[in-house]
């Protein structure tokens, strides 16, 4: 019996709302195995953590990526682990969703609608 390669499983781009409880809601973008967010909404991962990779989140106007950038953000890898049970909502998003330099067509970067700075 054959078994995937953990690079060759699929992975979708998507858009986490994390409750942290205490500071509201934070809001991720990144990558995720499509059979986590299947198991996640079919409620079978409520005791774990879900790898999100690739991980970015808007600052101000400012797209910020883990692992690049300025000072701190730098240190890390760009995989993040969240608690499953801390999820509020995933939103599947395009196969193109990873903000760069050479990206001109960033229709996919911008704040989520109804969303809006208080």
């Amino acid at each position: 019996m054959k078994t995937k390669s953990k690079k060759n499983e699929a992975r979708v781009w998507v858009e986490v709302e994390v409750n942290k409880y205490t500071d509201g809601i934070t809001v991720f973008r990144g990558q995720m195995l499509k059979e986590d967010v299947e198991a996640w909404t079919r409620g079978e991962m409520s005791d774990c953590a879900i790898k999100l990779e690739r991980t970015y989140w808007f600052l101000d106007d400012n797209v910020c990526v883990l692992g690049k950038g300025d000072d701190n953000a730098r240190q890390y890898t760009g995989d993040t682990f969240l608690r499953a049970d801390t999820i509020m909502l995933i939103f599947v998003l395009k196969d193109d969703s990873f903000p760069t330099e050479s990206t001109t067509n960033i229709d996919n970067i911008f704040p989520f609608p109804g969303r809006s700075k208080q």
